[in-house]
């Protein structure tokens, strides 16, 4: 298996990095959800939901738009775990007055830590970079006009704006593109022998595990499995972190989501089943058994309220409560007529 491996990647072969796990799919898991976002954002034509989740990947750019912008985590971006990315970026800010992060097809550009695409930076993504950073961060982006992902810069500045205007972090001035050359401020990181030496091993040794991980095994695909997107596990990291109680409420105003369930609720509990992430559960009490929901575990897909044979469940926008991060009860006699419907 390596050996055919090694031989593939020295042909230089189509190979896709991005994985694609279906039983996330809001689509996989209720045949009448239409949820399309991901072939939508594919500039490529390289999705394909037809007849479950097909990726091309010779067509595929790898721009990372359907890993940034599908709401459930069915797409998986392999090379980037953005959580070790965060601290390998706040430790290079000890030594440098400005990180940068670049893109690894941009070899020849400038950065500190270069990942795949920087389109797979979702909105949620920028806030956590802006709040956890503790200077600026510059996005080398020198590179994308002669690339075939060239459309990223415009996205990117789309979701910065989107960012400044559902927050009151002030993400435009910690967050810095650098279209040109000029623009991009950046300086190496100083080393003395032991500290070269000793990032050259770690580099060694991450770039050969890497390319071992990289093996053709299928993501294990389980539909009871509950799990939290990322994009999710992001915002609610830096929910946990803010201290400044109006920053937690536009966050939860414009990312969070509540579930409602109406008189008409017949403890079916059919939603629960049908939740990927485990932000329903049944409450069982004296009163007698009901419907409890978290907030921080729902990313707002709606197939409780698709799959509801009693059509009693809702998803509106925005979280008001507080017990963001406990379940509470979510039983309702009325719904408010913001509510969304559940279905894209």
């Amino acid at each position: 298996m390596l050996q055919e491996k090694i031989i593939t990647m020295a042909l230089g072969a189509a190979e896709a990095r991005i994985s694609t796990d279906r039983s996330r799919c809001v689509r996989m898991r209720f045949n009448k959800n239409i949820c399309s976002i991901c072939t939508a954002s594919c500039r490529a034509g390289a999705v394909s939901i037809d007849n479950g989740i097909a990726l091309d990947a010779g067509k595929c750019t790898e721009c990372m738009l359907c890993v940034s912008e599908c709401p459930s985590g069915c797409f998986i971006d392999s090379d980037v775990d953005f959580f070790v990315l965060l601290s390998k970026l706040r430790k290079t800010q000890n030594s440098v007055a400005h990180a940068v992060l670049g893109c690894k097809q941009a070899r020849d550009r400038e950065a500190h830590e270069k990942t795949s695409c920087l389109g797979f930076l979702s909105e949620e993504h920028l806030i956590s970079l802006a709040e956890y950073l503790g200077k600026p961060l510059y996005l080398n982006l020198t590179a994308c006009g002669a690339c075939r992902n060239s459309f990223i810069v415009e996205t990117l500045k789309e979701r910065m704006q989107s960012a400044r205007t559902k927050t009151s972090l002030d993400v435009g001035k910690k967050i810095l593109l650098a279209e040109k050359t000029e623009d991009l401020v950046f300086e190496y990181v100083s080393l003395d022998r032991r500290g070269f030496f000793r990032a050259l091993k770690t580099m060694g040794f991450t770039q050969v595990a890497g390319f071992l991980d990289k093996s053709d095994a299928a993501i294990p695909v389980s539909y009871t499995r509950k799990r939290l997107p990322l994009k999710r596990d992001i915002i609610n990291t830096v929910v946990r972190k803010l201290v400044d109680g109006n920053a937690v409420t536009d966050i939860l105003r414009n990312y969070a989501f509540t579930v409602k369930a109406g008189s008409s609720c017949t403890n079916c509990f059919a939603c629960i089943g049908m939740c990927p992430t485990g932000a329903l559960k049944i409450k069982k009490d004296a009163e007698g058994p009901g419907l409890l929901f978290n907030s921080s575990l729902c990313t707002g897909c709606g197939l409780c309220g698709d799959f509801c044979p009693a059509e009693a469940v809702r998803v509106f926008p925005g979280f008001f409560g507080n017990k963001y991060f406990e379940h509470d009860s979510c039983n309702a006699e009325a719904f408010t007529a913001h509510a969304v419907a559940g279905k894209r």
